[in-house]
């Protein structure tokens, strides 16, 4: 039997929406709450995200389209991923933690040095990043789940809506692409699993419940419930 790499744990998710997040209405009539906002200046994006014990949920869209456009973030290609629709883009970012914090990748990646982290701070961004068909993987600084947060922003996760964890991420890929080997690393380490039909883009999150109910499965970008 294979060894579970577990080197590598979920940090939080993205999945790119339209201004202002309307499509969070869809989590809010599951009872999740937001935990917080965050501007990207600099970046020209924006988000809303939701804090679970492991790890979090987060909206993301564009606020100043220039910004995008800039030398210094043109490389990320979120443009073109905001554009999903029209693009073929992937629309989902996933971002891992390391153990130990800053302990090499099993995967390539080149330092992002977005205006809105502190001088001296890299995000370390995945060279399979560059194909648009592939999410936007990457660690960012940081290394603690939001259970272990100590600035508050993280509030009472989702505990009011009996949510613990994410639990489960499932990734299809668009017709015809093949997961590049760094996300058969995350795959490796249990991190998230992947389809093979070509299905996508497509993701579902499963979230499992403090009192041990039947977990509930988010897709995503359709921001639709199932239960089991």
């Amino acid at each position: 039997m294979p060894t579970r790499d577990d080197s590598l744990a979920l940090d939080h998710l993205f999945v790119l929406v339209e201004r202002g997040a309307p499509e969070r209405v869809a989590l809010e009539s599951a009872g999740l709450r937001e935990s917080f906002r965050r501007s990207h200046p600099g970046q020209g994006t924006a988000n809303v995200c939701f804090c679970f014990d492991n790890a979090y949920l987060e909206l993301l869209w564009v606020e100043a389209r220039d910004e995008l456009a800039s030398p210094l973030v043109a490389r990320t290609r979120l443009a073109a991923r905001a554009a999903w629709r029209r693009t073929g883009a992937s629309p989902f970012g996933v971002a891992v933690r390391s153990a130990p914090p800053g302990a090499p990748l099993p995967f390539a990646t080149w330092d992002y040095r977005p205006p809105y982290v502190p001088e001296g701070v890299a995000i370390d961004v995945a060279l399979a990043s560059d194909d648009l068909r592939q999410p936007f993987l990457f660690r960012p600084p940081g290394a603690r789940r939001p259970d272990a947060w100590a600035d508050g922003r993280a509030g009472a996760r989702q505990r009011p809506a009996v949510f613990s964890d994410i639990a489960g991420v499932h990734l299809d890929l668009s017709p015809g692409a093949q997961p590049d080997p760094a996300l058969r690393c995350l795959q490796g380490a249990g991190v998230l699993s992947l389809g093979e039909g070509g299905a996508g883009p497509r993701m579902v999150v499963t979230f499992s419940r403090v009192d041990g109910g039947p977990a509930r499965r988010l897709s995503l970008p359709d921001f639709t419930w199932a239960d089991g």
